[in-house]
């Protein structure tokens, strides 16, 4: 089998589960997970995976030599990888997301590191402080995106000659993750953010508002390019974001409006700052960004159980993160009906290759016991995942214990 060949047979067993009834079931559950409908049978979903620890298996290994034949493998082989070991809930997209062609000249500043000598390949790191005062928010430039949509339609008809004929071809653009504070933490580092807020709050107030000012002209931009993404397929911070309701399923995609779109974000370095605090330097400033979005997922690894009452100040939240840390009792709680709960299971009990089963039963059982008592949708999504210890086996086996506590909770 030549290399055309074998990109075609991976597409047209990607074309096999994507159309299957399987994958509409799961699509159809999701929509109505994120319709806030508390009776869809809690979805799981893995993502943020140890890629470098599953190079031996055999059925990731590319075999063509071409760059542009072995990119479309790579996805193909990658995305059946997931779904045969661990897909639990994920939907393939029917059809395959070919990537818009742009350019961004970036806001002026990149992370910058401390020497690291001393604890080199950690998965910590300590950055230069490059927003120390006033003064230096003159770095910070809006971002100049340019788009090219003669290459990107060169592209598609080039994918398009080898698997048209199985699948669409689909060009797609960004989905926003809009963690405006998770930029800064790069660009000052985690202590001087902390420090700032308490020290110098007039100093941050004018540094949100120019990162807001920067975000809302890259989105601007975006929405005037036809760089966005929206409707069936696409992915906001990991989860799928079918909906039903007909906005949704309305969606033009050749004009796709930041109302259209899921959009994700946090603020992670707020983690131990106070409800008041969090809702003075983020919610503020953010509100009007995340206002113009059909649909918000917010939070990502800081518990909220308790910042649940200033997120609602956000008119178009509709999925809530719920950490490994929270305080789950009390998020369903608050929560309510209101917001689906993202619950992010705890990665250390599958870290040595073979889940916690005790552990792993003790935390799917609170939370559904939490969620069903206050009428909360929930689902359960397992990332950042950093070492199964070279044995994906535990992450299916993780898959399957999860899937057994739900039917049977």
């Amino acid at each position: 089998m030549n290399e055309r060949e074998q990109v075609r047979d991976l597409a047209r067993q990607y074309a096999e589960i994507a159309f299957s009834d399987e994958a509409k079931a799961n699509a159809a559950n999701w929509g109505r997970l994120n319709a806030l409908d508390a009776g869809a049978r809690p979805p799981i979903i893995l993502d943020q995976l140890p890629w470098h620890e599953f190079g031996g298996y055999e059925d990731l290994r590319c075999v063509c030599t071409d760059p542009f034949l072995r990119g479309i493998e790579n996805y193909f082989r990658s995305e059946l990888f997931r779904i045969r070991h661990f897909g639990a809930d994920l939907v393939l997209p029917p059809y395959y997301p070919l990537g818009k062609v742009f350019d961004d000249t970036g806001v002026g500043i990149t992370t910058v590191s401390q020497d690291e000598s001393e604890h080199a390949n950690a998965q910590t790191h300590l950055y230069v402080d490059q927003l120390p005062d006033e003064e230096s928010l003159g770095k910070l430039k809006n971002h100049r995106i340019t788009a090219h949509p003669e290459e990107t339609a060169k592209r598609k008809a080039a994918v398009e000659d080898m698997i048209g004929d199985i699948l669409e071809v689909r060009p797609t653009g960004v989905m926003i993750w809009a963690a405006v504070w998770d930029r800064i933490t790069f660009w000052k580092g985690a202590e001087s953010c902390l420090y700032a807020v308490i020290d110098e709050p007039e100093f941050v107030h004018k540094l949100m508002k120019r990162c807001v000012e920067i975000e809302m002209d890259y989105i601007d931009q975006l929405e005037a390019q036809d760089l966005l993404a929206a409707g069936p397929g696409t992915h906001c911070h990991c989860v799928e974001t079918y909906v039903d309701e007909d906005r949704y399923r309305n969606i033009d995609q050749g004009h796709i409006r930041t109302e259209d779109c899921w959009i994700s974000g946090a603020a992670q370095i707020f983690s131990e700052i106070s409800p008041a605090m969090h809702d003075e330097f983020e919610i503020e400033y953010m509100k009007p960004l995340y206002d113009r979005f059909g649909w918000v997922n917010y939070g990502c690894c800081e518990p909220l159980f308790h910042k649940i009452d200033i997120i609602r100040k956000m008119k178009t939240v509709r999925s809530i993160s719920a950490s490994p840390w929270t305080k789950v009792d009390r998020q369903a709680e608050a929560m309510g009906g209101d917001f689906v709960m993202l619950r992010k299971p705890n990665p250390a009990y599958v870290r040595a290759g073979y889940p916690e089963v005790d552990a792993v039963r003790a935390e799917v059982r609170k939370t559904l016991t939490a969620c069903r008592r206050s009428g909360t949708p929930v689902a359960f999504v397992l990332k950042d995942i950093t070492t199964v210890n070279f044995r994906v086996e535990g992450l299916t086996e993780w898959v399957a214990l999860m899937k057994a506590e739900i039917e049977n909770g």
